[in-house]
């Protein structure tokens, strides 16, 4: 049975790296060793630069257990994902990029379960573990799939599963688009209600600008209604005197 795996996953916590691991060619099946570097035009230096300069400026703080897709075609032949945490105010983002070919529910599921374990990922060998944990389970589960199908050839139940995994990504690419363009809505009504409250505070200022203007204004005019009313006092003084 075809083994599926991640490519690259980053874990950052307020801007900073705290785990990653990268897989540069498909391993061979029934293996999870992450972490080896090999011959690849993508690199982990290239997954984690495009991580900073293109994810990371449009991550889109998450609620609840969902996972975003990065609409963005950051390198060919790969997807991108994301999801973040918010705990004591410090945003911790998950990143996971994918080949294309991969069930689109296995970065979703990796990236939800790194998330509910976040606590005991603080180095590139526990994330890489961790991976691997998952990917195994997740692989287990199509290996008992294929064995219900025990009646079928083994092309029969491979060709019956890449049907199901076509289906399934065809569906969830639907999903995670209108999830982004709602992400993107939340993200928009959240800059103009920032740029609401700075209006409102920049009307405040001018407004006791103005306000002091006219107090200066209206103080300026009485201390001269004082000096002609006085100068005129004085001169009738002295024209009786």
């Amino acid at each position: 049975m075809q083994r599926f795996n991640v490519s690259y996953v980053e874990v950052i916590k307020n801007g900073s790296t705290v785990a990653s691991c990268f897989q540069a060619v498909e391993p061979a099946q029934g293996s999870s060793k992450y972490g080896s570097l090999g011959d690849s035009v993508a690199t982990p230096q290239l997954f984690h630069k495009l991580t900073d300069d293109m994810v990371l400026p449009k991550v889109v703080p998450i609620e609840g257990n969902k996972v975003t897709k990065v609409s963005l075609h950051l390198i060919d032949g790969y997807d991108c994902y994301y999801t973040t945490t918010m705990a004591n105010e410090q945003l911790k983002v998950f990143v996971c990029f994918t080949r294309t070919v991969i069930p689109k529910i296995l970065p979703i599921r990796l990236l939800s379960e790194l998330k509910g374990q976040e606590e005991a990922l603080n180095s590139d060998d526990e994330l890489s573990m961790k991976v691997g944990e998952i990917l195994d389970a997740f692989h287990e589960e199509l290996r008992s799939y294929s064995n219900e199908n025990g009646t079928e050839s083994g092309e029969a139940a491979e060709n019956d599963l890449q049907d199901i995994v076509q289906v399934m990504n065809d569906n969830i690419d639907k999903f995670l688009q209108r999830q982004e363009r709602i992400s993107l809505l939340v993200d928009k009504t959240s800059q103009l209600n920032s740029n609401s409250n700075t209006f409102k505070r920049k009307a405040t200022r001018i407004k006791q600008r103005m306000w002091w203007h006219r107090v200066k204004n209206i103080t300026l005019l009485v201390f001269a209604v004082i000096l002609f009313v006085s100068a005129i006092v004085l001169l009738f003084l002295l024209e009786h005197n």
